[in-house]
């Protein structure tokens, strides 16, 4: 899948994700939706894919949203994914920082740092 093509199919699962918790003008919200940070990695194949960490700004996002449904989602539109609850902060902040060692190529989402989302441990 080319870059700008996995880039608009990853926006089109936050934006379904983002519906399903706060109603159909979820982008009018003063939190703006969910909250996430994404690197990219390319296979020895050439074939792109990402590494994310989502959060919701105001719940735990484990709470509300079922993810093995989203998993068949994105599986039904897009291919095979793996969606994991983290098991302690410091997990999320090497997660992130491995991509930004990596090559430094890490998406921030546009309302990133706007609230802090609840602590889940």
């Amino acid at each position: 899948m080319h870059p700008e093509k996995a880039d608009k199919a990853y926006c089109l699962f936050v934006s379904h994700l983002n519906g399903a918790l706060y109603g159909r003008n979820w982008h009018r919200k003063p939190h703006g939706g969910g909250v996430w940070a994404r690197g990219q990695e390319f296979h020895k194949s050439g074939r792109i894919h990402f590494h994310a960490v989502l959060a919701a700004p105001q719940v735990d996002l484990n709470a509300v949203a079922r993810r093995l449904d989203w998993m068949d989602w994105w599986f039904k539109h897009f291919g095979i994914a793996r969606i994991e609850r983290p098991a302690s902060q410091d997990d999320v902040a090497a997660y992130v920082s491995k991509y930004v060692t990596k090559d430094g190529e890490v998406d921030l989402s546009r309302n990133f740092g706007r609230y802090v989302p609840p602590s889940l441990f």
